[in-house]
C-alpha cells in the first residue's frame, strides 16, 4: 500500500462499507506513515445537522493513551463520536462530561459496586447465561446473535434495572441494538441516522426514568436501586441522572458485550487450535483469551475528544476546537506494542496485552470493563461445553464508523438433549 493507493478518507460511509481488512490495512499505513492525520468533515447524519468540521485521526497506541489521559486539554463534553449529535448530554450521561463533574459521577456509582453487590451481579450473570443456553442448546441451529449474543446481555442488564417482564426485556434489547446501529440500512425506515439514534435513546430514556423514580421510592436488590441510594461525600445522583445513566448502560454496555461475544464465536471458528488451548485449562487461560478477543476485534472502533487548547502531537499542531478521534481499532494492532499484532494469539498474558478496547486509560476508562469480561467468560464456558460440534458462519458486519458490530451470525451444532 502506497500514498497513491491508500484510501484514508475515513469521513465517508463508502469507506466503512468496505471489508474490515481494508480498514485495518489503511490504519496500518497511517500508523507507519502519518500517525496523526486530518480528515475532512464526516457525511452529515441529518440534512439539518451542522457537521462541517473535519477531525484529526490518532492511530498509534501511545498517542491514544496520551490524549485519553490528558483531560485538561482534551474534552469529552462536546461529544464522543466523529459525528456531531445535538443534546448529547441528555442521551449519554456522564460519558460526555469532564472532571470534576465526571469524577463525581464515577465516585457515586463506584460506591454502589460493593463486594457483596458485585458477587450478586456475577451470580445473576452466570444464572442468566445458563438459562439462555437451556433454550438455545437444544435447537441445533440458528442465528447466534439473536439466540445468545444479544439475549444474554439484554437479560443481564434487565436484571440491573429490576425488569422481569419478558416484553419489557425485549423492548430494552431492541432499543439498545437500534441505538448502536444508527447508520445501518436495517433502520433506515425510521429516518436519518440521527433520527434512528434519537428514537432509540428516547425509548430507553423514558423507560429508565420511570424505573428510576420507582426504585428511589421503593428500592429492591438491583443495581438501579443501589446506584439510586449511593452517596459519595454527601452527594447523590438525582433521579433524572440515574435514569440517563441506566439508559446509557442499557444501550452502550448491552451492545458492546453483545458484539464482542459474536466476534469471539467467529474468531474461535477461524482458530480452532486457539479454542482447544483455552478449553484445555479454562480457568487459567480464559481471561487472557477474552482480552485477546477484545484486542483483535474491539466492539467500539473510536471515541472522540475536542481540543480545549493548542497541542502538539506527532509533529502536528492540533488547534483549540479541533475534533480528535482515537481509533482503538488501530491502536490495538500497533506493532510497537504488540508482538505479531495481526495474529490472533490467546496465549498473550495481561502484561503483553495492554489493549484499548475499554479506552486509552485515564478518567474515562470503562467503568463496566470487569463485568463485561465476566459475562463473556460465562458465555464462553457454557457455549463450548454445551453446544457440541459448533460451526459458525460468516459475520454480517454492521455498517458503522463507530460500532464494530455483528448483525447476524449463523451457527449449527449437535442439539443438546433436554
Amino acid at each position: 500500500m502506497t500514498a497513491e493507493t491508500v484510501d484514508s478518507n475515513l469521513s465517508t460511509l463508502r469507506f466503512w462499507a468496505q471489508p474490515r481488512q481494508v480498514h485495518l490495512d489503511t490504519f496500518k499505513w497511517l500508523r507507519e506513515n502519518h500517525p496523526v492525520s486530518w480528515s475532512g468533515p464526516p457525511e452529515a447524519l441529518d440534512p439539518n445537522l451542522d457537521n462541517a468540521r473535519g477531525f484529526w485521526s490518532v492511530t498509534k497506541h501511545a498517542h491514544i493513551r496520551e490524549v485519553s489521559r490528558n483531560t485538561d486539554v482534551f474534552s469529552s463534553a462536546d461529544g464522543v463520536f466523529i459525528d456531531d449529535f445535538p443534546q448529547l448530554e441528555s442521551m449519554l450521561s456522564f460519558i460526555v462530561s469532564d472532571p470534576p463533574r465526571h469524577t463525581s459521577f464515577r465516585n457515586i456509582i463506584s460506591v454502589a459496586f460493593t463486594p457483596k453487590h458485585v458477587r450478586k451481579v456475577e451470580e445473576d450473570t452466570r444464572r442468566t447465561v445458563r438459562e439462555v443456553l437451556d433454550h438455545a442448546a437444544p435447537l441445533g441451529e440458528g442465528d447466534l446473535c439473536e439466540l445468545i449474543a444479544k439475549e444474554v446481555p439484554g437479560r443481564v442488564f434487565a436484571t440491573f434495572f429490576g425488569i422481569t417482564d419478558r416484553d419489557q426485556i425485549q423492548y430494552v434489547m431492541d432499543a439498545a441494538e437500534q441505538m448502536g446501529a444508527w447508520s445501518d440500512p436495517e433502520y433506515a425506515h425510521i429516518g436519518s441516522p440521527l433520527q434512528v439514534f434519537a428514537d432509540a435513546s428516547q425509548k430507553l430514556g423514558v423507560l429508565a426514568l420511570d424505573l428510576a423514580k420507582e426504585r428511589q421510592k421503593n428500592p429492591t436488590e438491583d443495581l438501579m436501586s443501589w446506584v439510586s441510594q449511593a452517596q459519595y461525600e454527601g452527594q447523590k445522583m438525582t433521579v433524572e441522572e440515574v435514569g440517563v445513566f441506566f439508559a446509557l448502560l442499557a444501550g452502550a454496555a448491552n451492545d458492546t458485550t453483545r458484539h464482542s461475544f459474536a466476534h469471539l464465536l467467529a474468531l474461535f471458528q477461524q482458530h480452532p487450535d486457539q479454542l482447544a488451548y483455552v478449553m484445555a485449562d479454562f480457568d487459567a487461560r480464559a481471561d487472557d483469551a477474552i482480552n485477546e478477543v477484545l484486542r483483535f476485534d474491539p466492539p467500539l472502533m473510536h471515541f472522540r475528544r475536542t481540543a480545549m487548547a493548542d497541542y502538539e502531537l506527532a509533529g502536528e499542531t492540533i488547534k483549540a476546537g479541533d475534533k480528535v478521534v482515537l481509533w482503538y481499532l488501530s491502536g490495538n494492532r500497533d506493532a510497537d506494542v504488540f508482538r505479531d499484532a495481526d495474529t490472533f494469539d490467546v496465549s498473550r498474558t495481561a502484561k503483553e496485552n495492554p489493549h484499548q478496547a475499554f479506552g486509552g486509560g485515564g478518567a474515562h476508562y470503562c467503568l463496566g470493563s470487569h463485568l463485561g469480561k465476566q459475562m463473556l467468560k460465562a458465555e464462553m464456558w457454557e457455549v463450548y461445553t454445551r453446544m457440541k460440534d459448533l460451526r459458525v458462519g460468516e459475520r454480517d458486519i454492521m455498517l458503522s464508523n463507530f460500532m464494530n458490530g455483528v448483525m447476524k451470525l449463523p451457527g449449527t451444532w449437535t442439539p443438546e438433549k433436554s
